[in-house]
């Protein structure tokens, strides 16, 4: 009986701290989007980048890629599934590897939310390791997920070997989106 209400403490937990993020990141992206608007001068630095996704399921990769989708100022452009990767477009990217970080935090967030509480409030399949990964404010942490799957470092046809070439060669690759 203890084990399942520190299960439910966990479990509810993880939840509020998803939607909490979630919710202050719809609030701050709506309020950018709203200045873009109302002010002449345009801060956009649009990028496109491609993003290991730590999702094992089609489920967590589909329910990842709306809540991406919902947030305003970014779009999902493309799921693939092996490897787990989601090609995004961001409207408000200046430092591309802190919109990638912020990208991956939702992630975790969103995982440890989604993926049943191991046994005795253990970590359990949903984060496999006991480590934490700083927020991307540094503030809050999450408990660290599997390493992303590796991606290939040969060329992949598209001229890139960093794997952020954009979709199927078509969309600009994250230097070019960036110009």
């Amino acid at each position: 009986m203890i084990d399942m209400l520190r299960r439910i403490a966990v479990r509810s937990y993880r939840i509020g701290r998803f939607i909490g993020y979630f919710v202050y990141e719809l609030i701050a992206s709506n309020v950018i989007v709203a200045w873009e608007i109302i002010t002449p001068r345009s801060g956009l630095s649009p990028v496109i980048i491609a993003m290991p996704l730590r999702s094992r399921t089609r489920g967590e990769r589909t329910l990842f890629v709306g809540v991406v989708t919902l947030t305003p100022g970014t779009l999902s452009l493309d799921l693939r599934d092996e490897p787990g990767t989601v090609y995004i477009h961001g409207m408000h990217a200046r430092d591309v590897d802190r919109f990638r970080t912020r990208l991956h935090y939702l992630e975790d967030l969103l995982l440890a939310a989604w993926r049943p509480v191991g046994p005795s409030g253990q970590a359990g399949p949903a984060l496999d390791r006991g480590a934490t990964a700083a927020g991307p404010s540094g503030g809050m942490s999450v408990p660290s997920l599997p390493p992303a799957p590796e991606t290939p470092s040969a060329d992949d046809g598209n001229g890139s070997a960093d794997g952020d070439s954009g979709t199927n060669g078509n969309a600009p690759s994250t230097e070019e989106g960036r110009r």
